[in-house]
């Protein structure tokens, strides 16, 4: 008798919670939830794992398309080193280029890259664009330093900025997610990303690649997805307050090791309120100079938020006067 009441109580149990599940599910459809989609792509894998930086451009040559609203194809050639292809002579003196897509040239052809645009103007110097898409701060940092581990002994290290980097450099919870809702475009893995921290005593904390919270069902239920969606905001939140300072210091982190290396180290600011870091550059007496233009219809790709030729060739152009202004090649 004991034992049938028992049971009846945990059927009572688990049909009230399976009751409320579904309830739930439903208000949240209503609501405009939706269970877990990737962003379906034809683009092929251009990057692989790697335990440090998350991910780095494979070796060849890409035929890719802009967007799913832009089907305009574009060639990338990657070469052995990651890097991206720049047509220019080999040198003894390299520039090495750092950063996101936006260096990298998402979009643009090899020979239409702000970094290729550069070297035609210094034909005495072999630039290397080791721009890598979705890199921020960290990534570039960490590249960097493997370079230089590796043997590189660059001139000059341009290290190209855009404001989002902040939001990676903390590994956000929304650009976790981002990243792994467009992971079908380019990435063999689910993408991991490296991140840093501030920690006691104002020390810079590295952290090993993270990445996107996925529980099971996600793909069926919309509850998954909005547990999901909030328990990656939640446990990310407080590194928010510290995404400026983190910048901060890894530019000076970049500055250090390239002035242990002979390197010149320059900031490029290519879309950011450059006034809020300002003062904090002159003051450590980094190289800046402030490329920002205006992206809109006439310097964007259609259908895609990432800069045209048309704006390559601007920031081509504040680059090289600053360069030649300044001096920094001679």
């Amino acid at each position: 008798m004991k034992s049938t009441l028992l049971l009846k109580n945990i059927l009572t149990t688990f049909l009230g919670i399976f009751l409320s599940l579904v309830v739930i599910e439903i208000m949240l459809r209503i609501l405009g939830y939706t269970p877990w989609h990737y962003d379906k792509s034809n683009n092929p894998s251009i990057y692989r794992f790697d335990n440090e930086l998350g991910w780095i451009s494979k070796s060849g040559k890409f035929s890719m398309s802009i967007s799913k609203s832009n089907k305009d194809i574009f060639e990338m050639t990657i070469e052995n080193d990651s890097s991206r292809k720049v047509y220019g002579n080999p040198a003894e003196n390299k520039i090495l280029f750092l950063g996101g897509s936006f260096t990298q040239g998402w979009g643009v052809n090899d020979n239409e890259t702000f970094a290729n645009y550069v070297q035609k103007n210094f034909k005495n110097y072999q630039i290397k664009n080791f721009g890598q898409g979705g890199y921020g701060s960290v990534q570039s940092y960490l590249l960097l330093k493997r370079l230089y581990n590796e043997g590189a002994k660059p001139k000059l290290v341009v290290y190209s900025f855009i404001d989002h980097h902040e939001y990676r450099n903390v590994a956000r919870g929304e650009w976790l997610r981002l990243l792994l809702k467009y992971s079908n475009s380019g990435h063999e893995t689910s993408p991991r990303v490296p991140f840093a921290t501030i920690g006691k005593n104002n020390v810079t904390n590295f952290h090993k690649p993270v990445g996107y919270p996925m529980f099971p069902l996600r793909e069926s239920l919309s509850l998954v997805n909005f547990l999901e969606f909030n328990y990656a905001k939640i446990t990310t939140k407080r590194r928010k307050k510290m995404q400026k300072e983190v910048l901060r210091k890894l530019l000076l982190e970049m500055k250090k090791i390239s002035d242990n290396k002979n390197s010149v180290f320059l900031f490029v600011n290519l879309k950011s309120e450059i006034s809020e870091h300002e003062n904090f550059l002159i003051n450590q007496r980094i190289n800046y100079v402030d490329c920002n233009i205006k992206l809109s219809e006439d310097t964007l790709l259609d259908g895609d938020y990432h800069p045209n030729v048309k704006a390559h060739k601007l920031y081509s152009r504040c680059i090289t006067s600053y360069l030649k202004r300044n001096n920094l090649l001679f």
